[in-house]
């Protein structure tokens, strides 16, 4: 037992450790937000159908992202079954190894006070823990980026050949997660890293044209095979319309000024991130030290790109959140005794009021929709991170330090557990997903006009037909009189005006402008 629990085992149990709140919640709620449902679903559809080249959703080409995300589901799928927990499963791992390879890289590097930090930083940050949580390519991407970075950055200081091998691997795989980002956004970021050290005349002793052969041989081959096998309508639909035209104009509404991403920053690495300014301005001040000046370049390359992207979203940045947590983990570790003076002091002010307004802002902002308003109660489990920040801002003022940084820490992983365990589960039961699953049941025979709420084929585990018109639909009643008329678009009015049928459900989605309807054919007198 000695042995099993010395510090030589320390990262053993630390993973262990890392497993509860990245999968003790996976299957508690259902999956229903947007970009999960339509990733889910269209793993179960290369489920059913073994077609494992071409990712379909609802019976439709997707060409939203390359499909290593939808392999893992269904990896997920053969060992749990085709349930929320199997298509989640290596989301979570993948999360543990994001915050895993951090600590170890950073204790490599700078130490393990620093490094344990870092790691109670990321562990701390519920939205991005949340984004482990999900069925989506992002889980994946996150830990792609950081891990070749880790890799270059390693053969930058120990020229290891393995690690810059590794690197290209791992930049081969972010490929054929997400696209052409997962190379541009890295290979600039370390590009900048030489200019700024006065190394780009180098810049062949890192083989980068070896690297992008590497990266066709590992990416370009599912590449391929798709172009020939849709024709080139995947292709376009993907480098067009979801990488060009989404950097160009913003997609489904998600827009937004410049300064939103910053925003989402700060959402993202919440609580800690509201120390993000000082932790920026302090490795600009010592960018001699290679490696805060290396975190620094990419923090910057991926907040001002995608603020310059006219499609804005809290996750794009988040591959970067590592090496913003090392430059935070950096600034608390040197200043711990100025905390409570200054700009850290409206900081650590900030974040504990936050905290207590949380409560307060779910129990009576929930009831201003009316679709929320049984929720309300919900905010009553948000007080013990709330009293926990509060406890933990008297300690520092009281010259606890450590213990603050413990407190506030401990209080928002608290709040991640008490989101993914209870109010997002709760939040669930009432969207229309579930009120139509519990109404209709599962089985009912149900045709689309236009459009749905995306988590219907995964939950409702089958593909819908879908007609675009109401001639298509007066023939398909026709056909099928007791099929049940499904539908969410903008105009309602449009099936409410038709005098055959008669409206026998609608329902709001949580958080959303849309409202599902369900009708059915009037009965004849």
């Amino acid at each position: 037992m000695k042995l099993l629990f010395s510090k030589k085992h320390h990262s053993l149990w630390l993973t262990i450790l890392l497993f509860i709140p990245f999968i003790a919640f996976l299957n508690a709620s259902p999956i229903y937000i947007l970009d999960e449902a339509k990733f889910t679903e269209a793993s179960r559809e290369m489920f059913v159908s073994k077609n494992f080249w071409v990712p379909y959703f609802n019976g439709e080409l997707f060409v939203d992202k390359p499909p290593l995300q939808n392999y893992f589901s269904i990896l997920g799928f053969y060992l749990f079954g085709v349930n929320e927990f199997g298509a989640r499963f290596f989301s979570g791992i993948f999360g543990v190894l994001t915050v895993m390879s951090s600590y170890l890289f950073v204790k490599e590097f700078s130490g393990s006070r620093i490094a344990g930090k870092t790691l109670f930083i990321l562990m701390s940050s519920f939205f991005f823990l949340q984004q482990f949580q999900l069925a989506v390519p992002d889980p994946y991407l996150i830990y792609f980026c950081s891990a070749a970075l880790f890799a270059f950055y390693r053969f930058y200081v120990k020229r290891n050949p393995r690690q810059l091998l590794y690197c290209y691997f791992l930049l081969g795989l972010g490929v054929l997660t997400k696209g052409p980002v997962a190379i541009a956004l890295p290979g600039l970021s370390i590009g900048l890293f030489l200019i700024f050290n006065k190394e780009l005349k180098n810049v062949f002793s890192y083989y980068p044209l070896l690297g992008l052969l590497g990266i066709l041989i590992v990416a370009g081959p599912w590449y391929w095979c798709v172009h020939e096998l849709t024709n080139g309508a995947w292709t376009e639909g993907f480098f067009v319309v979801n990488n060009l035209e989404r950097f160009s104009g913003a997609m489904q509404g998600h827009g937004g000024p410049f300064i939103i991403t910053w925003g989402y920053v700060l959402l993202g690495l919440f609580p800690f991130s509201f120390f993000l300014p000082q932790a920026l301005k302090n490795a600009f001040n010592q960018k001699e030290n290679p490696l805060l000046l290396f975190s620094l370049i990419i923090g910057a390359v991926f907040i001002l790109f995608f603020s310059l992207s006219a499609t804005k979203l809290p996750n794009y940045t988040m591959p970067c959140y590592p090496f913003l947590a090392i430059l935070l983990a950096h600034y608390l570790e040197n200043n711990w005794f100025t905390l409570t003076k200054g700009v850290n002091k409206i900081s650590v002010l900030g974040i504990v009021i936050l905290a207590v307004l949380l409560p307060f802002g779910a129990y009576f902002g929930l009831p201003l929709d009316p679709n929320l308003a049984s929720q309300r109660s919900l905010g009553l489990w948000l007080i013990p991170s709330a009293i926990g920040s509060l406890i933990g801002g008297i300690l520092l003022f009281k010259g606890k330090f450590v213990y603050w940084f413990r407190f506030t820490g401990a209080s928002f992983l608290l709040l991640a557990l008490v989101l993914f365990g209870k109010i997002y589960p709760s939040l669930n039961e009432i969207n229309p997903v579930n009120t139509v699953s519990k109404q209709m049941g599962k089985n009912a025979e149900m045709v689309v006009y236009k459009r749905m709420d995306s988590a219907f084929p995964f939950n409702f585990q089958r593909i819908f037909p879908v007609v675009q018109n109401l001639a298509e639909l007066n023939a398909y009643l026709k056909k099928h009189p007791d099929s049940y008329v499904l539908s969410n678009i903008r105009n309602p009015k449009e099936l409410d005006s038709v005098t055959t049928l008669q409206l026998v459900l609608q329902k709001k989605s949580p958080f959303e402008y849309h409202i599902t309807k369900v009708y059915r054919k009037r009965e004849e007198k």
